[in-house]
């Protein structure tokens, strides 16, 4: 059985699809952020305390769809 070498992509392109790869994990980060940041404050004014709200949070976090299909 012979070995066929797949093709590399120039290094400059491999770059900078690394660079792109890890940007959409930083912005989904952020997003999820955002997504708890927002409950936390509703919980908040809903009257619960902090200790109340994070507590909620962990027991039913919030999740957003990574949409890695785009």
């Amino acid at each position: 059985m012979s070995y066929i070498k797949p093709e590399t992509l120039p290094k400059p392109i491999q770059q900078a699809l690394n660079q792109i790869a890890h940007s959409r994990a930083l912005l989904y980060q952020a997003a999820c952020r955002d997504q708890i940041r927002k409950e936390i404050d509703t919980l908040l004014a809903s009257g619960m305390s902090h200790k109340d709200a994070i507590e909620a949070l962990r027991a039913s976090p919030p999740t957003l769809d990574p949409d890695y299909s785009a």
